[in-house]
């Protein structure tokens, strides 16, 4: 270092000599050496080292001057020589890292284009950029898509889908060229990201998830005949440019300098002019894109799914896991945005935390099928929910279930093979009756049935037609080991295939989510199991055991029955365990002392029957908060609208539904009855699950929906035969199994079944 110079966004203060203070923004450092306080006005960029120690000889002797340098120079405090610019913008360039020299340098020698799509006015941005010393020339569409100008595009639009963008795009990653989005319009400026093709996602990446999260305008853009959810804003303020400008100024000055990262590569910021509110936005990049990246790893995908043997090391809530809830959600938090993220929302379910019981619900963008207004406010209000015993386990238990559904949605990518059910092998497609199991009488009387905006979770579909062809989904049957063929519209959302044939109803049935794909096989697997036991006793209300919650000696079990006696609540646990032989529980709580009793149920299912009951508890606990809040007479004020929950809610009364409370003529069940499974081995524990339904002639199938773009496995297990909780009247283990297991003494007959629907 020729010439030192402190480096200018620094403030010194100096204590006793020998003590130099240096203060900056959010910074703060000291560097002790005798004589450094009075070295300090020597270190001007001006002088050189032997220049600066001549002058201060009479003061401070040679070897301490030198050791003063040492320890500012090692510290990193100082820059070389001393530039005739103004103190601010050495400040600035100080503070960043940058040599203030090369900065200059490099601004002089990059040119950046700036281009404005139609309807999108450039002119109040470019004077912004030029005056942050950054060289300007502009450009239209038409030239800059027939080849890039420029060392980095700036490309103003009053809406990131822009169609102008797509052309756009295919030019950049043609040339390797870098660019930048910018929305200076709007109430909600927007900023970024910088693309880096090879480094980062493109604009087809960016677009695919703003696209997904833009329902009301994908529904218009639909009822007009298809297109992009186009939907630039008409607001303005006359301080947006110059904001949105000068931010992005900043970045692409630090970009041109060679800085070792920016904010804005493969991020967006939102600056909201209401609030003044800012956010950032991680940009994922998918490496499916069929701009960017190779589509064919899901349109190829092969069906099979290979276990591995895996320990969980996480098995004290939330299932089996290889790793604990905080470190998954510190993967998966960069796909929570309004904007481009996978999953738009995660919030408490709550008014408030109480510290025992914890709720999130998590919000997603979902399939639309048809001119559907209904399920349009449906998906709107549309959410996933989050349970568990900590808060980190409801948020991560939200965040996985929003993703799962997120993946589960039909996108036109994946492989199918269309066909009539007629002309396939019955030994490998899977006819749609032996997973829907309604009876001849609901699909006689569906029509009228359907009417009825209670029965939205239980509408009767069109008999199955075997002659018209539809798209049929490569999956894995994990009992036979070979692939099958199942049903597109019913295995994944918003599917095609039901607007012209309404044979099914998509639903979450079996879907599943993991850190592996063991971990998701073993979840959703659990959750048919729980599905099917939760069927063969509600719509039997067949009597059951009480499920001893003392015998669990949890001190969190005990917290939460306390917790519970002070809402004037009870809570007791059933066991609902089939021929499965798969722990199952139900979670009952009501309200007492007062005419409207407020059922709450909660089910869960796990190998583990520890985990099983605090599965049961906690997804109890997901409930209350819609129905614990009071108003100053003591009525609930509910916090769901719909007719057959409030309905429910209002009228169930225990004593009319003794199926509800435990069995008094039989033993009270507790953790010592039942096999434990400790998660060793998780591909084992698959085994163990896909063995057992084989006993009960029952075939596990799984097919994998994960996405390449998403850190997390996702499945959809199909078990032909099982049952789903909603009200499928149909012959089969409805009827048999709780007869064999003496639930029941006799087949109860189709209309002697529970008339009441689960509702949820």
């Amino acid at each position: 270092m020729d010439r030192p110079r402190l480096k200018a966004h620094f403030t010194p203060q100096v204590i006793d000599g020998s003590k130099v203070f240096l203060l900056a923004e959010g910074q703060h450092y000291l560097v002790q050496a005798a004589g450094a306080g009075k070295l300090l006005p020597y270190l001007d960029g001006r002088r050189t080292v032997a220049e600066i120690a001549s002058a201060l000889s009479e003061e401070v002797p040679l070897p301490q001057t030198l050791i003063a340098i040492r320890k500012f120079a090692a510290f990193g405090h100082l820059a070389n020589g001393r530039p005739d610019w103004p103190d601010a913008t050495l400040a600035f360039w100080d503070a960043q890292g940058i040599d203030p020299v090369h900065a200059h340098d490099a601004l002089s020698r990059t040119e950046f284009t700036v281009v404005a799509c139609e309807g999108a006015d450039a002119a109040p941005v470019v004077p912004v950029l030029r005056e942050h010393g950054l060289r300007i020339r502009t450009r239209s569409v038409e030239e800059e898509a027939a080849g890039p100008g420029g060392t980095l595009s700036v490309v103003v639009a009053g809406d990131y889908l822009d169609p102008a963008l797509d052309r756009l795009n295919a030019a950049y990653l043609a040339a390797g060229h870098p660019w930048a989005l910018v929305k200076p319009g709007g109430i909600t400026l927007w900023v970024g990201p910088v693309f880096q093709p090879g480094r980062t996602g493109c604009w087809a990446c960016l677009a695919q998830r703003l696209a997904g999260n833009r329902q009301v305008e994908r529904y218009l853009a639909g009822k007009r005949g298809g297109g992009v959810p186009y939907h630039p804003a008409r607001e303005s303020a006359p301080a947006g440019p110059a904001v949105a400008g000068g931010l992005l100024a900043v970045e692409l000055a630090r970009i041109a300098a060679g800085a070792a990262s920016s904010r804005l590569e493969g991020r967006m910021t939102t600056i909201d002019l209401r609030t003044l509110g800012v956010a950032e936005h991680t940009m994922v990049r998918l490496p499916q894109c069929p701009a960017c990246g190779d589509p064919t790893l899901i349109s190829e995908r092969s069906p099979k799914i290979a276990l591995s043997a895996r320990s969980a090391r996480h098995v004290t809530d939330g299932g089996y896991r290889i790793e604990p809830p905080a470190r998954t959600y510190a993967r998966l938090e960069k796909h929570i945005s309004p904007l481009i993220g996978a999953v738009t929302r995660l919030h408490t379910f709550a008014d408030q935390d109480n510290g025992v019981t914890y709720s999130f619900t998590a919000g997603h963008n979902f399939a639309m099928i048809g001119d559907n207004m209904d399920l349009l406010r449906r998906n709107l209000r549309g959410q996933s929910g989050g349970k568990g015993r900590t808060e980190v386990q409801a948020r991560v238990s939200a965040l996985c279930e929003a993703i799962e559904r997120y993946s589960g949605v039909w996108r036109g990518e994946e492989p199918v093979t269309e066909a009539a059910y007629a002309d396939l092998d019955p030994e490998v497609a899977v006819h749609p009756e032996s997973l829907l199991h309604f009876s001849q009488a609901q699909y006689a009387g569906r029509e009228e049935w359907n009417k009825d905006p209670a029965h939205r979770l239980h509408l009767v579909p069109e008999r199955f037609r075997t002659d018209l062809p539809i798209d049929w989904s490569p999956a894995w049957s994990l009992t036979e080991e070979r692939e099958r063929l199942v049903p597109a519209g019913y295995a994944w959302y918003g599917h095609p295939d039901l607007e012209r044939h309404f044979y099914c109803v998509g639903d979450s049935n079996g879907n599943a989510s993991g850190n592996s794909v063991e971990e998701a096989v073993l979840q959703g697997f659990c959750e048919l199991v729980e599905r099917d036991a939760v069927a063969l006793w509600w719509y039997n209300r067949a009597r059951r055991p009480a499920f001893d919650l003392d015998s669990l000696r949890d001190p969190y079990v005990d917290t939460v029955r306390e917790f519970y006696r002070g809402m004037d609540r009870d809570l007791w646990l059933l066991d609902i365990t089939t021929d499965l032989g798969i722990p199952a529980f139900v979670g009952v709580s009501h309200r007492t002392g007062h005419p409207v009793e407020d059922v709450i149920v909660g089910f869960g299912a796990h190998l583990d029957p520890r985990i099983a009951a605090i599965r049961t508890l906690t997804e109890v606990n997901q409930f209350l908060p819609s129905v614990e809040r009071r108003d100053e007479r003591g009525e609930t004020l509910y916090l769901d609208d719909d007719v057959a929950t409030l309905a429910w809610w209002k009228e169930t009364k225990l004593a009319e539904q003794p199926w509800l409370v435990p069995d008094p003529a039989l033993p009270a069940r507790t953790l010592g009855d039942y096999a434990r499974s400790d998660g060793g081995d998780l591909a084992g524990d698959v085994q163990t699950c896909v063995a057992r339904a084989a006993a009960a002639g029952i075939e596990v199938i799984a097919l994998d929906q994960s996405r390449p773009d998403l850190e997390l496995s996702v499945v959809r297990v199909i078990a032909p035969g099982m049952r789903h909780f909603w009200r499928r009247l149909g012959p089969g283990r409805l009827y048999d199994v709780p007869v064999s297991l003496g639930w029941v003494p006799e087949p109860r007959a189709e209309d002697d079944l529970n008339p009441t629907s689960v509702f949820f």
